[in-house]
């Protein structure tokens, strides 16, 4: 009898900003998307973490292109992303700021653009 093994995942948020969500979309998370240029740009991505989706939904409402969703399995979720949590301006919500050299990573994941 044949065992089926039951992944687990878990799913983070990004409001993109108009003009992005197509390209994010289609092509993923690409370095030249996210400039580093201090002080303002720090070449990271910014997520909602799971079960943060309200700070993506409250950017959404600022930027009305939907929110990108990645399904990340949970076990690389916590080794290279759980690492990255933070409350996101000492709240409850958490973010993920995701540096260019996870890029290779986020971008083996699924990812759907919903709109609210």
């Amino acid at each position: 009898m044949a065992q089926t093994i039951f992944q687990q995942t878990v799913t983070i948020y990004k409001a993109p900003q108009p003009g992005k969500a197509e390209k994010l979309l289609k092509d993923g998370f690409q370095a030249v998307d996210f400039p580093n240029n201090p002080p303002y740009l720090d070449g990271k991505c910014y997520f909602a973490a799971p079960n943060s989706r309200s700070l993506a939904e409250e950017y959404n409402n600022h930027y009305k292109q939907g929110i990108l969703e990645v399904i990340i399995d949970k076990q690389t979720y916590d080794q290279n992303f759980k690492p990255l949590e933070r409350a996101y301006q000492g709240g409850p919500n958490i973010e993920l700021a995701i540096p260019h050299n996870l890029f290779p990573i986020l971008n083996q994941f699924p990812r759907v653009l919903k709109q609210q």
